[in-house]
C-alpha cells in the first residue's frame, strides 16, 4: 500500500452541500416573476402591453435579496455577481455607438426612446440570469425550463376556449402529424421568443444535461420530449434542422484531440463569414441563390433590398443608431411601400446598420471570439462548447430573423452555460485530492503492512 492518503470526501464540501436552499418563499416568489413575466409573449397580452410584462422579470432582485438576508453567504454572492460585468461588455456597447451616433446625427427622441428601451431590456436579462443562478446555481436552467413550460402551458390552455377542447386537440395533432402545418389554434399559439428558448433547451438537454443517474435519464429524455413538442406548437419546426446541424457539430468536437482550439477556431470562421454573408445580402446574391432553389423568402427580397440606400458596406460606415432600422421601416410603411412595419428578418445586416462597421465588428468579435474563451479558459472545454453549440444556433436565427435582441433568447444564451458552469465548479470541488500522511499515520499504515505479511 502506498504511503498516501486520499480524502474521497474532498478537502472541502462542494457549494451544493455547504450551502442552504433557498426558502420556500423565496423559490415561489422567482419561479411566479419568470412565469408572469413569460405570459407576456402571449399574443393577447403583447399586443396591448407589448414587451412591458418582461419587466417583472426584475422581481428576481428582490427574491435574490431576502435569500442574502436569510443566508448571508457572501462567497456566493461574489461568485454569482462576478458573471456581471462580462455580460455588461455589450449592453456598454450598445450604449456607447448608439449615444455617439444619436448625438452627432441630431436623432429625434422617439427613436433615442425606443433604442434606450431595448437598451434596458437587454440589461434587465443580464440581471435576471445572474440572480437566478445566485438563487439556484447549477438547478438554474431546469428552473426556467420548468417554468417556460408552464408559462407555455398556461398560453395553450388561455387559447382553447376561443376555439373549443376538440378542434384544439385536433389542430394540435395535425400540428404533429404534418410536422408543424397547422391553423386556427395552433397558429395562435405561434410564441416566438419563448419557442426559440426551447431550441436552446433541446441542445442542452440533448447533449450537456447530466445523465448518470436513472432520475437524472428520466428527466433527461422527458426534456427532450417537451422541447420538441412545444418547439412543434409553437410553429418553429425550421430551427430543427439547425438543432441537428448542432448535434452533430458537437458530437465531431468532441472526438477530436484539442477541443478548446476548435471551439475557437469555429468562432473566428463565424466571425468571418459573417462579413461574406453581409455582402451576398447586399449584393442579392444570396437571395438569387436561395430562390433558384425554390425556397419561398416570403417577402424578404423586398425587406433586405430596402435598406441599400441608407448604409454603406464600408469599414467606415458609422451607423444609424440603436432602433434605427426600426424607424425606417415605419418610413416604407408610411409611404406605402409596406403593407406592415414588418421587422427586417435579418438581425446581422440590422445591427450592421445600426451599430456601422466598427460596432458590428465589435459586438461579433465579443460573442464568436471572446465569450467562447472566457467559458473555456474560466471553466472547462465542455461549457465553452455549450455556449458555442447555443450560439451556432442562434446564428442561424440571426441570418433570416428577428431574434439576436430577444429577451428569452438572450436570458438562455447567458443562463445556460452560467448554470453549468457552477456544475463544473463542484466537480472539481468534489474531486479527489492527494495528502501525505503524517508521521504517526506512515508508522502506523507500516506496521499494519508487517503485521499483514507475517500473517
Amino acid at each position: 500500500m502506498a504511503l498516501t492518503r486520499l480524502e474521497s470526501d474532498g478537502i472541502r464540501k462542494t457549494p451544493s452541500e455547504t450551502r442552504k436552499a433557498p426558502p420556500g418563499i423565496v423559490v415561489f416568489l422567482a419561479v411566479a416573476c419568470t412565469i408572469v413575466a413569460g405570459l407576456g409573449d402571449w399574443k393577447v397580452l403583447n399586443d396591448a402591453l407589448k414587451g412591458l410584462p418582461k419587466v417583472i422579470a426584475l422581481g428576481t432582485i428582490v427574491c435574490a435579496f431576502l435569500n442574502f438576508l436569510v443566508r448571508a453567504d457572501f462567497d456566493s454572492f461574489k461568485r454569482a455577481v462576478r458573471y456581471f460585468p462580462v455580460f455588461l461588455s455589450v449592453i456598454v456597447l450598445y450604449t456607447l455607438f448608439s449615444m455617439y451616433i444619436w448625438i452627432t446625427d441630431f436623432t429625434g427622441m422617439d427613436v433615442i426612446s425606443r433604442g434606450t428601451q431595448k437598451i434596458l431590456f437587454q440589461l434587465i436579462t443580464i440581471i435576471y440570469a445572474v440572480c437566478m443562478c445566485y438563487l439556484f446555481e447549477e438547478r438554474a436552467v431546469n428552473v426556467l425550463f420548468f417554468c417556460m413550460c408552464v408559462t407555455n402551458g398556461t398560453i395553450m390552455l388561455l387559447e382553447m376556449p376561443k376555439y373549443g377542447i376538440a378542434q384544439s386537440i385536433s389542430s394540435v395533432i395535425t400540428c404533429i402529424v404534418t410536422f408543424g402545418n397547422a391553423e386556427g389554434y395552433v397558429r395562435a399559439l405561434e410564441i416566438h421568443d419563448i419557442t426559440f428558448l426551447f431550441g436552446q433547451f433541446l441542445i442542452y438537454y440533448l447533449m450537456f444535461a447530466p445523465r448518470g443517474t436513472r432520475q437524472e435519464k428520466r428527466f433527461r429524455r422527458l426534456s427532450i420530449a417537451l422541447c420538441v413538442f412545444f418547439m412543434l406548437v409553437g410553429l418553429k419546426r425550421s430551427t430543427l434542422p439547425a438543432v441537428f446541424m448542432v448535434a452533430v457539430y458537437v458530437f465531431l468536437i468532441r472526438r477530436v484531440r484539442n477541443p478548446d482550439r476548435w471551439v475557437l477556431g469555429t468562432g473566428i470562421m463565424v466571425f468571418l463569414f459573417l462579413y461574406l454573408y453581409l455582402y451576398l445580402v447586399r449584393m442579392g446574391i444570396l437571395v438569387d441563390f436561395l430562390e433558384s432553389l425554390g425556397i419561398d423568402l416570403m417577402g424578404r427580397r423586398l425587406l433586405w433590398s430596402l435598406p441599400n440606400p441608407y448604409y454603406e458596406f464600408s469599414p467606415f460606415w458609422k451607423g444609424i443608431g440603436f432602433e434605427g432600422v426600426t424607424e425606417l421601416t415605419g418610413i416604407w410603411y408610411d409611404a406605402g411601400i409596406l403593407n406592415h412595419p414588418y421587422p427586417l428578418h435579418n438581425d446581422i445586416l440590422r445591427l450592421f446598420i445600426e451599430l456601422g462597421a466598427l460596432g458590428y465588428t465589435l459586438w461579433s468579435m465579443i460573442h464568436y471570439i471572446l465569450y467562447p474563451l472566457y467559458w473555456m479558459k474560466r471553466h472547462d472545454s465542455q461549457t465553452g462548447l455549450l455556449y458555442m453549440a447555443i450560439l451556432l444556433y442562434m446564428t442561424v436565427t440571426y441570418l433570416t430573423d428577428n431574434t439576436a435582441l430577444y429577451f428569452w433568447s438572450s436570458v438562455g444564451l447567458r443562463l445556460i452555460p452560467m448554470s453549468v458552469s457552477y456544475r463544473v465548479v463542484q466537480s472539481k470541488g468534489t474531486a479527489q485530492r492527494w495528502k501525505p500522511l503524517s508521521a504517526e499515520e506512515a508508522a502506523a499504515e507500516i506496521r499494519a503492512i508487517e503485521t499483514g505479511r507475517r500473517m
